[in-house]
């Protein structure tokens, strides 16, 4: 007999700014480790960085030449909260270095004393320089960040947000690209992406460099 406390489609939508706390429950979440709280800590200034970042994400469209930051979301069936989430930037095409580096893409945070700047560019610019590497000044979607909670995992709420990304590449005609953990990996390569080879760029790599080709048309 079927299952019925799973929803047998996944709906993916965007959230609204009301939706903050609960994409820092995801956040802190899956991104708990000892080494991310070196990185994202967690503490008072920490959250209020995500808060800012989450703002900043579901914030106003850019203006011409700037890169478009989609944030999506998946629902609890049973509570109605987000409880898996994705973080997509659409760069378009000869969008420069400085306007798509990680300090365009997330909040200032020098007011915020817990965040050390040293560390977030160690964890930053290895994966920026193997992103720049790969894809240059193309077009293309970039998805920085995929997470769900802990409970909430296997039920195909990551692969439907991957799909998303997938399916706007596609519309657009462009490539995609991230940075995955040993765990992401396998759901990435089973949608299309294939990993790079960075090594004369970044010595130690600590994610996955990975690029989906974009869709031939006709």
């Amino acid at each position: 007999m079927a299952s019925t406390d799973r929803p047998t489609t996944v709906v993916v939508e965007r959230p609204t700014t009301s939706d903050i706390p609960e994409l820092v429950s995801i956040w802190w979440d899956a991104f708990g480790a000892e080494a991310m709280q070196r990185i994202f800590p967690q503490t008072p200034d920490g959250r209020r960085f995500i808060e800012r970042s989450f703002e900043k994400f579901l914030g106003p469209a850019p203006g011409p030449g700037e890169l478009k930051t989609e944030c999506l979301i998946v629902r609890s069936p049973d509570t109605g909260v987000p409880v898996s989430m994705a973080i997509y930037h659409v760069v378009p095409a000869g969008c420069s270095e400085a306007k798509r580096s990680w300090r365009a893409r997330w909040p200032a945070f020098d007011d915020l004393s817990d965040l050390n700047d040293t560390v977030l560019n160690d964890f930053f610019s290895p994966m920026e320089k193997a992103h720049n590497h790969v894809v240059g000044d193309r077009g293309h979607v970039f998805l920085e960040t995929l997470a769900t909670k802990k409970d909430f995992q296997k039920r195909g709420y990551g692969a439907a947000l991957v799909r998303w990304g997938n399916d706007l590449a596609d519309q657009l005609g462009v490539e995609c690209y991230l940075d995955a953990s040993a765990i992401g990996k396998p759901l990435y390569e089973a949608n299309g992406y294939v990993e790079q080879n960075v090594s004369a760029i970044v010595e130690k790599q600590v994610s996955a460099s990975m690029l989906r080709p974009k869709k031939h048309q006709g």
